[in-house]
């Protein structure tokens, strides 16, 4: 509906631009305005007839699941009203092309750039819409629906993408295929194909996503496959498109593959990832990927062994290189493997590391030394830095984001110092140039002295953005002392944690500690996180007093009843002069939003609304809404997240 509004106020601009013809212009628009709804209707109805057509016909065909082995895979038989479909709409789409010729290209007037650049900010159930508009909004939209397919589809629907990916392979691949398929009494279509090769435009693919869907697949079309092992079948299929993806036979970079996953295992059985030929002799291959992720999970396969002996050779220029080793596993030779990828990569500029339990004492000396000229973003992540010394890592003066977060072995030993400037009692940073932006420390239950440890070190004096999970009276003092040049302030799963107070005095006292937090200072933006599977979800700590008067920016990833909203923002205590407020919770209704509303025509502050947490909503609530965007100015973004 959205769409339709903005191409009528589209049409009516125009019309008003010419004078001369005007009804016969106004009538082509209105005429292009109904051809639009009528085929949005029209894919409606089909879904619905093909619904009940889809059930009648498995009812009266159950033997297609269970006889005639020599049948076709990702061809839906039985299901005859999809082929039916898709030709129809095909035609349509032609008849409504030739129709509306003379007035489309006003509509499509223009630059390419400029239209992807509206398309990447709808949202992703909203470009659907705009396929059917003009052959021009088609091609530019077909790339970014079809760029991460997988993150979209849910894990039931993911057999509909491989059908169409399949539709995508060359007539010699589906051939050479069959004769593959051929001993288990199968095969794919060789005849069908697709309206577009959408397997150009896929930027980011995952090894294990895609043998899954294949998977998953193959037992929708074969229900007694069900509860059988299948991964030979699923294993030639998934070669075979995991072959076409890397085989790009287009000039245009853009559409390079841009990222590559390999995720754990789920299958034990025999080696389901692909040999070393299917990287090493295909163009462009992964030499084009900037991305790369690699979940080690032990025992690790032969193949997959090659290819990360290989893949140095393969790819050298990777921007971000994301590593996760299990916490209990200690495998020297991966570590060697892991090691000379890092050293093979030009310029590494993100770079994640997760549950190096032994090992990281190897991986982030070879990092900094390799890297310290183009890293930007460090995450570590439940490592132990037994051994490890972190105070090369001001070698790194590009580094702008570091993440520490639950890890073990940190002294103050280990990390960068504070130089103390003897002509007077105060200390300055010495950093050798580097100026962190962002720190975001987490801390496990064990070693809850490392924030403390790394909020004294010289890593925290220049960061403006701070993301914590604890707070304590040492932490708060820390960063009071350390962390002047905070204004963005996170608190993600925090607790507060004082083994002086006592029960009775607790709450009092960890309001305290958070007004003490923010009026210490000079905060503009706070976002309070709190993930629905904590215990303390629906817990809002803050009052409206604690919020200090430069806080302009205030986003809730948490829970909160329709009362403590009330107090935090009706109250006149609050004084902060609130301008954005996003609220992403899952219990939203009308109540919050009235609170909000009322906020808004007391305080006369807030100039943008997000709400996150909810997908429709109903009358009274968007009448509301409608009062906040007309009658207060207010912008107001339904899907803010």
């Amino acid at each position: 509906m959205r769409i339709l509004i903005y191409i009528y106020f589209f049409c009516k601009i125009q019309f008003k631009k010419k004078k001369k013809n005007q009804k016969l212009n106004m009538g082509h628009y209105c005429f292009l305005l109904r051809r639009i709804i009528d085929l949005l209707n029209y894919k409606t109805k089909s879904k619905t007839e093909l619904k009940s057509k889809e059930t009648s016909t498995i009812k009266k065909q159950k033997q297609f699941f269970e006889i005639d082995n020599d049948q076709e895979l990702f061809n839906d038989l039985g299901n005859y009203g999809y082929e039916k479909l898709e030709s129809l709409e095909k035609s349509n789409l032609r008849d409504f092309s030739l129709e509306i010729s003379t007035i489309t290209t006003e509509l499509s007037s223009l630059p390419t750039e400029c239209l992807t650049q509206i398309f990447q900010n709808v949202g992703f159930s909203g470009l659907f819409s705009c396929l059917l508009v003009c052959r021009a909004w088609c091609r530019n939209v077909i790339p970014i629906l079809w760029s991460r397919p997988f993150d979209k589809l849910s894990k039931d629907c993911r057999y509909q993408l491989i059908r169409t990916y399949i539709t995508c392979l060359s007539e010699e691949e589906k051939s050479f295929l069959n004769t593959l398929l051929l001993k288990y009494g199968f095969k794919i279509p060789n005849k069908s194909h697709s309206l577009f090769n959408y397997s150009i435009y896929l930027k980011e693919l995952s090894y294990v996503d895609l043998y899954q869907s294949v998977d998953s697949g193959i037992k929708y079309y074969r229900k007694s496959f069900i509860g059988r092992n299948t991964y030979k079948l699923t294993f030639l299929i998934t070669r075979s498109l995991c072959k076409m993806f890397l085989t790009k036979n287009i000039t245009d970079p853009s559409y390079h593959l841009q990222s590559f996953m390999i995720e754990k295992y789920f299958i034990q059985i025999d080696d389901i990832f692909p040999d070393i030929e299917l990287f090493s002799k295909v163009y462009p291959g992964l030499s084009q990927i900037t991305k790369f992720s690699f979940n080690y999970y032990n025992p690790i396969s032969d193949n997959l062994f090659k290819f990360l002996q290989y893949f140095p050779s393969l790819c050298k220029g990777l921007y971000h290189l994301d590593i996760t080793l299990p916490y209990f596993e200690n495998n020297p030779i991966i570590i060697d493997l892991l090691i000379s990828i890092i050293k093979a990569q030009k310029s590494l500029q993100e770079f994640n590391l997760s549950g190096a339990r032994i090992g990281a004492n190897f991986i982030i000396p070879v990092l900094f030394s390799s890297h310290y000229n183009s890293l930007t973003s460090i995450k570590f992540q439940n490592i132990n830095f037994h051994k490890v010394n972190l105070r090369s890592i001001i070698s790194c003066k590009k580094l702008e984001n570091l993440t520490i977060y639950h890890c073990t072995g940190l002294t103050k030993s280990s990390l960068p110092l504070l130089v103390k400037d003897f002509n007077s009692s105060h200390y300055y940073n010495y950093n050798n140039g580097m100026k962190l932006k962002s720190l975001n420390i987490g801390c496990s239950p064990k070693c809850s002295q490392i924030p403390k440890l790394i909020l004294e070190s010289s890593l925290a004096i220049s960061c403006q953005e701070l993301c914590l999970d604890l707070i304590t009276p040492e932490i708060v003092n820390a960063i009071k002392k350390q962390c002047q040049n905070v204004i963005n302030l996170k608190l993600r799963d925090f607790f507060i944690d004082n083994n002086d107070i006592t029960i009775e005095s607790s709450s009092s006292t960890s309001n305290s500690l958070l007004y003490n937090l923010f009026h210490g200072l000079f905060l503009e933006r706070l976002t309070i996180s709190i993930s629905p599977k904590n215990s303390d979800y629906e817990e809002l700590s803050i009052r409206a007093k604690d919020l200090p008067s430069s806080c302009w920016y205030l986003k809730l990833q948490c829970g909160y009843s329709v009362r403590q909203l009330c107090e935090l923002l009706l109250s006149d205590e609050c004084v902060a002069s609130i301008k954005v407020l996003i609220i992403d919770y899952l219990k939203l209704d009308i109540s919050h939003l009235m609170i909000v509303r009322d906020f808004t025509m007391v305080k006369g502050t807030l100039k943008y609304f997000g709400i996150g947490g909810r997908n429709d909503f109903d009358k009274d609530e968007l009448d509301v809404i409608k009062e906040l965007r007309y009658k207060y100015n207010v912008i107001v973004n339904l899907e803010e997240s």
